[in-house]
């Protein structure tokens, strides 16, 4: 076995010491392993960490700042000094982005700095012009004016805000309807399976062409993803217990679930997404059994046992998996 840039990875480090306390791994392969790269970060692992963490945090704090800065000042400041402000800002981080480096750290921090100076001079001309568009619109279009960086940048985070941005913009639509209140989208089925059906077009989208939208094969944005499709199904699963107009939810969650078990454990191995399909399932079911039993201390005692066994079961399972995924 070579390694071709003769060092291992930080998930392979994790990965051979854990099969060393463990004691699948030999004494003797240890070594091997550590003969054939340093079985620590070098130097180089820690800048590289170092420059994309202080990079980032850096163009977050910064587009903070300038969030409290208008916010603390916003009496004393005449508007086109506002906007003037936050199209510096963003023309700050598109030229910083045309002078780094492609797909470098500094060229996806400051791309994101522009979606992050984007949506804030779309706040200052909503609140200085008081044009009359609701939230939704505020959402949606940032998340239009955004999606360029997004598909320059190719990064996790950019992508991540891009995602929360399209729930929010979907959240606050519905909440403008007359199904919904501002946060109410519990108060109807429709709107949980709008939700979820969103998440999974995005979903799905991500996962046929994550190879180029993401520079890095990382997969926080599906993870995000799943639990959003996820998530709304099975409280809806679970409120059918009580409420008969959330039962269309609960085929669709156990449907759904089984196919992402399938996936997730067949196809293509995602251990996280698995475990929140599973502990879902193990919660509505939980619910269920609260619903049916007799109200009485022994019937308790039983749930309690039937939590107990499926989280132990469903833990070693994906410990199991967690392992043949390493190795």
């Amino acid at each position: 076995m070579t390694n071709p840039r003769e060092r291992w990875s930080f998930a392979q480090i994790g990965g051979i010491l854990a099969w060393a306390e463990s004691g699948t791994l030999a004494p003797e392969e240890l070594r091997r392993a550590a003969a054939l790269a340093p079985l620590a970060p070098d130097s180089a692992d820690w800048r590289i960490a170092a420059d994309r963490l202080l990079a980032f945090a850096g163009i977050l704090l910064l587009a903070t700042g300038l969030v409290f800065f208008f916010a603390y000042n916003w009496d004393d400041l005449h508007r086109y000094a506002k906007l003037g402000l936050a199209w510096s800002a963003l023309c700050a981080c598109v030229v910083a982005a045309l002078f780094a480096q492609p797909f470098a750290t500094w060229y996806r921090a400051a791309l994101l700095g522009a979606a992050v100076a984007t949506g804030v001079l779309l706040a200052l001309i909503g609140q200085t012009y008081q044009t009359g568009a609701d939230l939704w619109e505020l959402f949606a279009a940032w998340l239009v004016l955004m999606t360029p960086f997004a598909l320059l940048a190719r990064s996790s985070a950019t992508w991540l805000l891009w995602a929360v941005l399209a729930n929010l913009a979907l959240g606050r639509y519905l909440s403008t309807s007359n199904w919904f209140g501002w946060f109410g989208v519990l108060s109807g089925p429709e709107g949980l399976y709008l939700i979820a059906a969103g998440n999974l077009i995005l979903l799905l989208g991500f996962e046929s062409l994550a190879r180029g939208l993401l520079v890095a094969p990382r997969r926080h944005v599906q993870r995000l993803l799943a639990l959003g499709v996820i998530a709304p199904l099975a409280i809806g699963a679970g409120i059918a217990w009580w409420d008969e107009d959330y039962r269309v939810l609960t085929p669709a969650f156990f449907v759904l679930g089984a196919l992402a078990c399938w996936f997730y454990r067949d196809r293509r191995r995602d251990v996280p997404i698995l475990a929140m399909a599973v502990f879902a399932a193990i919660a509505v079911l939980t619910l269920g059994l609260v619903r049916l039993i007799p109200d009485d201390f022994f019937a308790y005692n039983l749930v309690a046992l039937f939590v107990i066994a499926c989280t132990g079961y469903a833990a070693v399972w994906l410990m199991r998996l967690m392992q043949r995924e390493a190795a």
